[in-house]
């Protein structure tokens, strides 16, 4: 790699992921207006858990500044990480959150000019926005009229030149879900073309085998997990990657210092998250009821939604004023809209079920 190309990409890693283009916007997580909003406000666009996190895990990072002095060390986070999935530590890449492990598999994989990568849209945006920032073709892929990713039509869009396919499962911002088989057969096939980047951040909210389990076999195959969003740890910034111990190398080759990218409290946080499983069981629960409480006013006014399997919630914006994000931060809501094709949806994230009811409180006076 010559001197301008690694200062290219230096240059791309010390920015945020989330600051390319209005859709990145979109259908990101942060946005430096959302970020010191007084607590009367309702933070529902970035699917964070509204529950913060467990206690136990608070108590942890709280022991763990007593070490703040000191350069945190991974070894036990991956050990955890090893001992969860029942894979090598070798095949992990702690990284300071999904954003960053999305960021070096597009560096690592797709910065080739000659070449694409397929990826669907409407989805999350950090992975195609690199890749395409660093010089490779984009190609969007609609998704289907029930708004899930159309495996078949990316299928058939990879071709010689393509680099990568990226696929985000559930989808942000849709919510949707793929078949279990459906997808693991995508995986197989393509990844003899092709790379395949799978982001799995949501998958905690769902009961479906991981694709984790055919990384250790399979150098193409590149999984996505994060500790942002059913683990409430979405400020300390823990996510990682999962590969074949060699396709890690590579993108471990890209990080200025391994080991050191998120800190103590972090780490603690991250450990103490991973053995805390009646916290998880009950944000799932909760995301639900709060779900259901949206979901029966929607029915109710006969507007358009799509079930959801993340922490948030896709519906059309159909007969909402063009004003509807002004009109929301005018009520002390944040939420997002976006433009799929033409169409006007919202995606709103989950906050507790008392929460959804005064979200909905104020859907309606909207339509009144």
């Amino acid at each position: 790699m010559n001197r301008r190309n690694w200062l290219k990409i230096s240059a791309l890693l010390g920015v945020s992921t989330y600051l390319g283009t209005s859709y990145a916007a979109q259908t990101g997580c942060w946005s430096p207006a959302f970020s010191d909003l007084p607590q009367e406000w309702l933070r529902l666009g970035s699917n964070e858990n509204p529950y913060g996190c467990s206690p136990k895990v608070m108590q942890a990072m709280q022991a763990a500044l007593k070490e703040c002095n000191r350069y945190p060390n991974f070894d036990l986070l991956l050990q955890k990480l090893s001992d969860y999935h029942q894979i090598a530590k070798e095949q992990i890449c702690i990284t300071a959150g999904s954003s960053e492990a999305l960021a070096l598999a597009a560096i690592a994989f797709a910065r080739n000019k000659r070449e694409n990568i397929i990826t669907a849209k409407p989805t999350f945006n950090v992975f195609p926005d690199i890749a395409e920032r660093l010089g490779t073709k984009r190609i969007d892929v609609p998704l289907t009229a029930e708004k899930v990713i159309d495996l078949h039509a990316m299928a058939a869009a990879v071709n010689k030149r393509t680099a990568a396919v990226y696929v985000c499962n559930p989808n942000n911002p849709t919510g949707s879900k793929l078949e279990t088989e459906t997808l693991h057969n995508f995986v197989r096939t393509i990844s003899q073309k092709t790379t395949v980047v799978v982001d799995e951040v949501y998958h905690d909210f769902i009961e479906a085998p991981s694709l984790i389990a055919q990384t250790a076999n399979n150098p193409r195959l590149v999984v996505i997990r994060s500790f942002s969003k059913v683990y409430g740890l979405a400020g300390m910034r823990i996510g990682y990657a999962v590969a074949h111990p060699d396709t890690i190398k590579k993108m471990t080759a890209l990080i200025a210092r391994p080991g050191i990218c998120i800190s103590q409290a972090g780490v603690a946080g991250a450990i103490a998250a991973l053995e805390d499983r009646d916290f998880v069981r009950m944000s799932v629960e909760k995301n639900r009821e709060s779900q259901e409480i949206l979901y029966a006013y929607l029915r109710q006014a006969g507007i358009r939604y799509i079930p959801s399997y993340a922490n948030l919630v896709y519906f059309s914006l159909e007969g909402f004023p063009k004003t509807y994000l002004e009109d929301m931060k005018a009520r002390k809501v944040i939420v997002r809209e976006i433009d799929d094709y033409g169409q006007r949806w919202c995606r709103v994230s989950m906050g507790s079920p008392e929460e959804m009811k005064r979200f909905v409180e104020i859907l309606k006076s909207m339509r009144s």
